[in-house]
């Protein structure tokens, strides 16, 4: 049943031929254009081409051929979708040329297994949910009755293709370790490909894919709605997964459970409640600014500010709704005119309330410290536009990952970090890379990276690969009450360590107390780094630093006088994958001969 393999003539495009059209698609820290030819297997951040070898051969884990996620980001074929909406909205066939033109370049380009764009199966379902929502874009059926050539191209190439990847998705599962989103978004491309296509055994298919998202979305997120791949830039990716299946899903009368419902609300509650009120996110784990439908050919796209939108309008939740958030291209898609209707129907949510709660999650070990009050300064704070004065702290005593090899997780055990009045100011700095640059990524998924107690130099878990991990920590959460927690891991257990870190917060002067005692029986070294964000100005003081963002109230930290402390300037912060800055953070540093206290204290000024 597969394509043919040979390449066949590429369709005229005046697009293409115009010297002058040209239009930049970002790709991470680099771009391309999309009105001209694309070399479909060449990393555009080094230059370097993977080879047109058996997929599942070629080397993606080292940094031969180049970066294997650049490539995947331009094959995902995201900036299609764009095109297609080019042509609805202006009815100029040139824009429905360049998307044949492009589409039989990659048929020609891609012979079945051959290159690295069949080498992960995730990359065929993303391509499988792009094409889903092109063809809703192009109105396909009806452009076909009145458009002939197009027609034929359907038929001989696209449909095609789209068949060979839904057999590729149903045949190439991840198992055992990589069951993780990988697993969702193969039940995810499929399943919204036999809603919309009569792929070979259809119904059969519908049915596996449909019974897989079930059963994923119940194991891979807790009864909180907390993902268990412990990587905070994912759940957006994972969250849009499974509601496309479940819009998908309704249009196409494959509803969904009660239970997968409720899940899912609970993933949406979540995510409501970890962003702050300028809609940034604590950066826990790996991000690498993976997207599932991304309209838009601008900068760095908000999805999680996108998803709130849809998630409120999906289950007509107003608690979801924000001031300062609005519809956009991407709800439009999903939604259309009907949902826009509902959305817009919702009463805003009160963001003092809202924002101002605590959102504790005990049993996955996620706890946000929140209060919000209503500012007298409103929008005249420097890029606060919501109103409010809120004051954030995400503390992480969750587990290492999901899994056996945890494989998107960090070393941050009872790490934190602290915006304030929707400005980053003591950060977790990011992910930058996954199987290049091996000393960058060390440094990113380290311990030391991380705003919490390093003992002995050492990472709380053994890294025993860009994305495995072996000797996971255990994280226990020993107290709840209002405004404080409790919770320990036993990462250092090899070195006779025990961490107990308590994190009290008084709302009345908006001040954390955090206590760290290290339970020792033989002399080790602790260290504790307060990472900033690259804007911060930070001055120190003796043990008291004073630490300023713009647009932010003043942060200042008292450190413990029995700590040795100074400023470094030698650490990195990558809000976004490919991308990383210099960054400074406040450096503490005690011997310890045996068990200690150590108490820190935060104010927000």
């Amino acid at each position: 049943m597969g394509l043919s393999n040979a390449p066949v003539n590429l369709p005229k495009s005046s697009v293409i031929d115009d010297p002058s059209a040209h239009l930049r698609y970002p790709v991470f820290e680099k771009s391309i254009d999309v009105f001209k030819p694309i070399d479909w297997h060449m990393d555009v951040s080094t230059g370097r081409t993977f080879p047109k070898s058996f997929a599942h051969k070629i080397d993606i884990r080292s940094d031969k051929y180049g970066s294997a996620k650049h490539v995947w980001e331009v094959n995902r074929m995201q900036f299609m979708l764009h095109i297609a909406m080019l042509y609805k909205k202006s009815g100029d066939a040139k824009y429905l040329d360049l998307f044949c033109y492009h589409l039989l370049s990659w048929k020609n380009a891609n012979p079945y297994m051959v290159g690295v764009n069949w080498y992960s199966n995730i990359e065929a379902n993303l391509r499988l949910i792009c094409w889903y929502f092109c063809w809703e874009v192009f109105d396909v059926e009806n452009l076909c009755a009145s458009n002939t050539v197009f027609s034929h191209f359907v038929d001989s190439v696209w449909l095609p293709l789209i068949f060979e990847h839904a057999e590729y998705s149903y045949n190439h599962p991840s198992l055992c370790s990589s069951a993780n989103n990988h697993l969702i978004s193969e039940y995810a491309g499929l399943f919204v490909a036999a809603c919309k296509w009569n792929i070979p055994n259809r119904d059969a298919r519908l049915k596996y894919a449909q019974a897989g998202l079930e059963r994923e979305i119940l194991l891979q997120n807790t009864a909180e709605g907390v993902n268990r791949e412990e990587a905070a830039e994912y759940i957006q990716f994972i969250d849009d997964f499974f509601l496309i299946a479940a819009v998908a899903g309704r249009h196409a009368g494959a509803e969904f459970s009660k239970a997968y419902k409720e899940r899912l609300h609970e993933m949406a509650r979540y995510m409501n409640a970890f962003l702050d009120c300028n809609f940034n996110y604590p950066m826990y784990g790996d991000g690498d600014d993976g997207f599932v439908l991304r309209p838009d050919v601008g900068g760095h796209f908000n999805n999680f500010k996108s998803l709130l939108v849809s998630f409120a309008t999906y289950f007509e939740d107003a608690s979801l709704k924000r001031a300062n958030n609005g519809w956009d291209e991407k709800n439009e898609l999903l939604f259309g005119a009907t949902g826009r209707e509902k959305f817009e129907s919702l009463m805003v949510a009160d963001e003092q309330e809202s924002l101002g709660r605590n959102h504790f999650c005990p049993e996955s070990g996620h706890f946000i410290f929140r209060k919000a009050v209503k500012s007298c300064d409103d929008v005249k704070r420097a890029g606060n536009f919501t109103g409010v004065r809120e004051t954030y702290l995400h503390f992480d005593a969750a587990p290492l990952g999901f899994l056996s090899i945890a494989a998107h997780g960090h070393a941050d055990a009872l790490s934190f970090i602290l915006h304030v009045d929707g400005k980053p100011v003591i950060v977790d700095p990011g992910t930058f890379t996954y199987h290049t640059h091996k000393d960058l990524r060390s440094y990113f998924v380290s311990t030391l990276a991380h705003n919490t107690v390093c003992v002995n130099g050492k990472n709380q878990a053994l890294q025993a690969g860009p994305t495995m991990w072996l000797s996971h920590y255990h994280c226990k959460t020993l107290n709840v009450v209002e405004d404080f927690v409790e919770a320990t891991h036993d990462g250092y257990r090899k070195d006779g360590v025990k961490h107990v870190r308590k994190i009290e917060y008084n709302r009345e002067k908006d001040e954390f107390t955090i206590t760290d005692t290290l339970h020792g029986h033989a002399p080790f070294t602790a260290e504790i780094p307060f990472h900033l964000y690259p804007t911060a100005d930070v001055l120190l003081k003796g043990s008291l630093a004073t630490v300023d963002v713009p647009g932010a109230r003043r942060v200042q930290i008292a450190l413990d006088e029995k700590l040795s402390y100074s400023i470094r300037e030698d650490g990195w912060y990558s809000e976004h994958f490919g991308d990383k800055e210099p960054a400074r953070y406040l450096y503490a540093k005690i011997e310890c001969r045996d068990s200690v206290e150590i108490v820190t204290k935060i104010s927000v000024l």
